[in-house]
């Protein structure tokens, strides 16, 4: 019952992303949606072929170039932590250069939270009253709490102050990634590749200027990942503690980063049902006492502050009710609905929550009586957010002034913008067939453990299906990828040298491919043994005895179970 559980728990996040990654992968190969410079402001997606040979041989130039850089061994060479401190500080130099050449000024909910902040500093609680925004919009708290201190540090509504935290942020991400990955994949060719590929993902830096803590908010929540990778390891309590307090910051800055915590709780449970270690229902406990009581308590400090209770805001169901309408932008986008329903009701909750699960009936009622409109609704809902490759990474930015350089300007409305959105459509694409390959070329040897970024990107698509769509939200999943797209495309074009010579490739286990190589030191101090079928570094995780002149494949595994040292072959 227990290996039941076990293997059904893996299998079905496996399999449910293999089946998602085929789906973006083949969907970004033949068409992209968009937005139109003309009425940016409507924030309307549209939709456009694409020409797929495009796709297919850029892919492919991408891969034969890693497959001659890893035959010369390059990779191998690449001093790692040399570029992990270049990449960083290339990040960290670009996007303040973005902050300073790009003039842009906040609108919408970006200037109201930044608006109360600034109020705030002046004692000025208007907003909390009856009504009023932090009374409809409680989730922006944790944000609002950041921008206010940085004010007051600062002096005055000085945006820049958290643009630039925002491009440390981006700094820690490209970091944290570097580490994730290393952690995950132990591979110094995977190491290299996440670090090139996040320092191209331009997407970070263009994410500089908006004051929405997205990019905040995952730095966070990729460290509170990364350290609940090592109470794997070492079942430490002050590393539980420590990724407890992380993600509850995370959560506090955008609630969305419930998800990560919701999968962190996932795996904890596998684990402690896998090894039978109280320890790991403590971390569970951690985690959820860390973020709730981090949550509540900023929530009281400001009521205190205040003296007017901070209510629950919107009931969800108005977002879900939203998520399952039309509107002018795009199906289950941004329509309204939510916010004109509470002001109607004159913010009662109970009322809305009515009206709200009555829009459901009805939308579940045409649902099932139309259900191709239905899957026409939800693929359209899916591909907008989706299959957006600039993630509106330039949509955010159509609000400036002042004057600019020819090339700022070109990126605004010119030649530049078409160039970057269509490299972004590229990168994109890569990046899906990249992580859709390595799923499916090592499925059998997948760990639980490497599938909590699959989990999480999972819990996203899941939630933005129900919930408000957006293709900003789609973002921090997006970035989540790179690890996993960097796991294994070299291999890819090695694989393909290999079909066009007439030699066959076996997918799914580690025969056929290279068995021993000398043990050599991996960055970091472990020791490798041989590859697997990513060619990433594994050791046998048979502790029951010593093997003599080799492993036994049916013991090998991908990667190193944290906790679990790798055996050293022997000749």
């Amino acid at each position: 019952m227990k290996k039941m559980i076990l293997r059904g728990t893996r299998g079905i996040v496996l399999w449910l992303s293999l089946l998602f990654f085929l789906f973006l992968t083949a969907v970004s190969l033949v068409s992209t949606a968009y937005f139109n410079q003309s009425d940016f402001y409507g924030e309307r997606p549209r939709y456009r072929a694409d020409f797929v040979l495009f796709h297919l041989l850029f892919i492919f130039l991408i891969l034969a170039v890693l497959a001659f850089l890893n035959r010369r061994k390059i990779l191998e060479r690449i001093p790692v932590r040399a570029l992990a401190a270049g990449a960083v500080i290339f990040v960290i130099a670009a996007s303040i250069l973005w902050v300073r050449v790009s003039h842009t000024y906040p609108e919408a909910d970006q200037k109201a939270v930044s608006w109360v902040a600034y109020l705030l500093t002046q004692n000025n609680f208007l907003f909390f009253e009856p009504e009023k925004y932090m009374q409809i919009y409680p989730n922006q708290l944790g944000l609002m709490a950041i921008l206010e201190v940085l004010y007051r540090l600062t002096g005055g509504e000085n945006w820049d102050a958290f643009r630039y935290l925002t491009a440390l942020a981006n700094g820690a991400v490209v970091y944290l990634l570097y580490k994730i990955t290393n952690r995950q994949f132990h591979s110094r060719k995977a190491d290299c590749l996440v670090l090139i590929g996040s320092a191209c993902c331009v997407q970070i830096i263009f994410y500089t200027t908006f004051l929405y803590g997205i990019m905040l908010g995952l730095a966070f929540a990729l460290g509170a990942f990364y350290a609940l990778l090592i109470f794997l390891e070492k079942e430490r309590i002050g590393s539980a503690v420590l990724s407890g307090i992380l993600i509850g910051i995370s959560i506090l800055v955008k609630n969305n980063y419930s998800i990560f915590l919701t999968a962190m709780v996932i795996l904890l449970l596998w684990k402690a049902l896998e090894q039978k270690s109280w320890r790991f229902l403590i971390g569970i406990l951690i985690l959820l006492l860390a973020s709730a009581g981090l949550s509540r308590g900023l929530t009281a400090f400001y009521e205190q502050r205040s003296g007017m209770e901070i209510g629950s805001g919107m009931p969800k169901t108005l977002w879900i009710a939203m998520g399952m309408q039309e509107g002018e932008r795009a199906e289950g986008w941004y329509n309204e609905f939510n916010y004109n329903t509470f002001l109607e009701t004159g913010c009662d909750a109970a009322e809305s929550d009515a009206i709200a699960r009555a829009s459901i009936a009805d939308s579940l009622e045409r649902f099932k009586n139309d259900p191709v409109y239905a899957l026409d609704f939800y693929y359209k809902k899916t591909v907008s957010q989706w299959n957006e490759p600039t993630c509106e990474a330039l949509w955010v930015n159509q609000f400036h002034s002042g004057e600019f350089s020819r090339i700022v300007q070109s990126i605004y409305d010119g030649k530049l913008y078409t160039v970057l959105e269509e490299y972004m459509n590229l990168f994109q694409s890569l990046v899906y067939a990249a992580v859709l390959y390595a799923l499916w070329r090592c499925r059998k040897d997948w760990t639980m453990e490497q599938l909590f970024l699959p989990l999480v990107i999972l819990g996203g698509f899941s939630f933005h299906t129900l919930w408000e769509a957006k293709s900003q939200y789609i973002f921090p999943y997006f970035v989540c990828l790179l690890p996993w797209a960097a796991a294994g495309p070299w291999r890819a074009g090695e694989d393909l040298l290999n079909l066009a010579a007439g030699r066959g490739v076996r997918t799914g286990d580690s025969q056929g491919l290279p068995r021993e190589h000398e043990a050599q030191l991996h960055p970091g101090g472990r020791r490798a043994g041989r590859e697997d079928c990513l060619g990433l570094d594994i050791a046998s995780s048979d502790h029951n005895q010593e093997m003599e002149g080799g492993e036994d494949p049916s013991r090998a595994f991908f990667g190193h179970l944290p906790g679990r040292p790798p055996v050293q072959i022997r000749r």
